[in-house]
Formats: structure tokens, sequence, C-alpha cells
């Protein structure tokens, strides 16, 4: 009960955020437009696996739908159930070039974590993800990873090193983080039974937590 009430709380203080956040926005609080270039400002493109394209174990609507709601802006679901960071990296700039968006959110890594893949090579992947939106002035958003329990306990570790590393990467590719492992913490209702995907509410606190950064 106690974990439940945080987790309430927590999203919704992040969507009391997202409300305040929209109001300034379309009231003129100040902000100034980033530089996308020929892009479309209002539409995003989410790219990642599962978690993303939220399909293959389902609990409610994917966050990219809930992002459009929250953020005002077409979000295309690029998700691919499966995905592993080299496969992204691959598609990423053709998806970039069909739609060019003025962001990419990006949450990848979980299969990587499973497979028990080396950190560093996940994330030059994921640099290379991020040096192909900032060539097409897309403005890159990328998230760390969810935490893992029951079933998938056993990757944690290893999604935990991943995250280290999508940090140091972001950080020096001067990229947007959506630092998601910090936002889940250690609250088991936010994923499923199957210990990998995300409850509904906690496909409620990624949407929220990419919302807080466009």
């Amino acid at each position: 009960m106690k974990k439940n009430l945080i987790s309430f709380a927590r999203i919704l203080a992040l969507s009391l955020l997202a409300i305040w956040f929209s109001s300034c926005n379309k009231s003129g609080g100040g902000n100034s437009t980033p530089d996308v270039g020929a892009n479309d400002i209002n539409t995003v493109v989410c790219i990642g696996d599962s978690i993303t394209q939220g399909e293959c174990v389902p609990a409610g609507p994917p966050y990219p739908s809930r992002l459009a709601s929250l953020a005002g802006k077409t979000c295309i679901n690029s998700g691919v159930c499966g995905e592993r960071s080299f496969d992204t990296a691959s598609r990423a700039p053709g998806v970039l070039a069909k739609y060019k968006p003025g962001y990419m959110c990006l949450l990848i890594g979980a299969n990587d974590a499973s497979f028990g893949d080396n950190p560093t090579a996940v994330g030059e992947d994921i640099r290379s993800i991020i040096q192909a939106a900032k060539a097409q002035k897309t403005i890159p958003l990328v998230a760390t990873l969810t935490p893992t329990y029951g079933p998938h306990a056993w990757s944690d570790a290893n999604g935990q090193a991943i995250s280290v590393v999508i940090r140091q990467v972001v950080s020096e590719e001067h990229a947007i983080l959506v630092d998601l492992e910090k936002e889940f913490g250690t609250d088991e209702t936010l994923i499923q039974s199957d210990g990998l995907h995300p409850s509904d509410s906690g496909t409620q606190l990624i949407a929220l937590s990419f919302n807080d950064k466009i």
C-alpha cells in the first residue's frame, strides 16, 4: 500500500508539472523555440523496443500515445519488439530522415541487458543514434533503463551498468537525459509481473518523464 501511494504521488506530481509547463508554453511563458532546422518541432519520433511499441506485452496505451496527449505533439511510435541497440542504430537514420521530427525519444537497452551485451558496446550504439539525430537537427532525448525484477531480476545488474554508460554518452554528446532508472527507483508496482515491461502506471511515468524534457 505504501509503495502504491508513493507511486501515485510521484505520477500525480509529474502530471501537474506537465500541465503547468504546457500552460506556460501556450501562453508565451518565455521558452524560446529550439532550432530544429527544416524539421517539424511538433513531431516526435519515439524509438526503442517493446517498451516503446507497447503491443507485445501491453498495459494500457503505449507511452508514445500518452506523450502525444501530454505534449500536444504528433508522436510517432517507432518501437520494435525484441530490438537491441545495434538494430536501432541501423534503422534510426532512415526513421529520422523519413519523419523529420523536432524531437527523438530514445529508450533502448533492455534486451541488450537480458542478452548480457557489453555496456560499452551498447553505449556506442546509442552514441551513433544520438549523432544521427544531431546531424538532422533533431533534438535527442535519451532514457536510462527501467529496473527489472522477478523473472528478469538476473539482468538488472547489467541494466544498471548500461544506464551508467548511457549517462556518460548523453553528457559527452550534449543530448538530453531522461533518467528513468532514477524515476522508477525501487517501486516494483511500476513493472508488470514479468519483471521487465512497465505496468500501466509505469508506462504513464515514462510518458511524463519524456514530456518533462520536451
